[in-house]
């Protein structure tokens, strides 16, 4: 039976809190350290494992800079690798005082730190790492974009070409569409905006956005803190009213809901290491089957983006 805890989440401890001191101390006993551009990753883990996590990072950041947000105030990250999860909740419990349910990963905006296991996936990465990315660069995000914007970028596939990350995005999250349900056909665009708690919902509205041409749009809105007269920015994007944009919301439901089992079917989201590989993965899996999600119109970028199931993994040379 698939769970719907709390699998991604942040946190903001406030300031004087006694439930850890941000010190160098409470990364004592991990024998690797890689300190790269945005990162310091600490861990258990073998260093070439660890690397890899820190590469897939600096360049999906450097990608968010390139394409979609830029970073000129963000500050290099802590971050602490784990090699299962219970490990990482013993760390929560006994070095940070907190007893938490179980979790893919987590960033304590507070201290600025990052925290996940091996195997809790490239898209826990990809989604924490962009709350610093929304605090820092976005500071005019409205409160359904903080996490609504940083669960857009949990599925994906794509590769490394050189020094770039390239990743085709926009598919709908499976493990999120099945716990919505039949309810998504009765979301309302305005109650979601306004008033939802409902990550799953909120990436419904991101992903809305992207498949009619607009995120990119949308996040230069907020980044300028313009909303050209409208309430909000979604307004903003589609130069039209919530009310007006109803009808077309209804629409892109139903086709979410109506393709449900194809979504169900979508493999976890990956990276290869060569545009070939990437190509061939695409020829096995029925690249029509991929390219279904991403068919509507989107945003001119040499790649296209989308959510993901949370649990991703590298796709290194010797396993494909």
């Amino acid at each position: 039976m698939l769970q719907v805890f709390a699998t991604f989440a942040i946190w903001l401890l406030p300031y004087g809190s006694n439930a850890w001191c941000a010190s160098a101390s409470i990364f004592e006993g991990f024998p690797n350290k890689i300190e790269s551009k945005f990162f310091i990753f600490y861990s258990d883990l073998p260093r070439p494992e660890l690397q890899s996590y820190s590469e897939f990072s600096n360049l999906f950041l450097e990608l968010v800079d390139r394409d979609f947000v830029r970073l000129p105030n963000f500050k290099k990250i802590n971050a602490v690798v784990f090699p299962d999860q219970n490990r990482m909740q013993r760390f929560l419990s006994q070095r940070l005082g907190r007893n938490e349910p179980p979790l893919y990963g987590l960033y304590i905006a507070e201290n600025h730190l990052f925290l996940t296991y091996d195997g809790s996936g490239l898209g826990t990465f990809t989604h924490e790492i962009m709350h610093p990315v929304v605090s820092n660069e976005l500071p005019h995000t409205p409160s359904w974009g903080w996490e609504g914007i940083p669960t857009f970028f949990e599925k994906f596939y794509g590769y490394k070409e050189g020094n770039r990350l390239y990743l085709k995005c926009g598919y709908q999250n499976p493990w999120r569409i099945r716990a919505l349900g039949d309810r998504i056909l009765t979301l309302n665009l305005a109650e979601i905006i306004n008033r939802s708690q409902d990550e799953s919902e909120q990436r419904l509205v991101s992903v809305f956005l992207y498949r009619r041409g607009k995120w990119k749009k949308f996040l230069d809105l907020i980044s300028g803190g313009e909303k050209k007269g409208y309430t909000t920015y979604v307004e903003a994007a589609f130069g039209q009213r919530l009310s007006e944009l109803e009808q077309d919301w209804r629409v892109y439901l139903q086709d979410t809901y109506n393709r449900r089992n194809q979504t169900y079917r979508l493999p976890t989201s990956r990276y290869f290491p060569s545009r070939q590989e990437f190509l061939e993965f695409e020829r096995q899996i029925g690249s029509r089957e991929l390219r279904e999600f991403t068919k509507e119109k989107s945003d001119s970028l040499r790649f296209h983006c989308a959510a993901t199931d949370g649990r991703l993994e590298v796709v290194r040379a010797e396993n494909s």
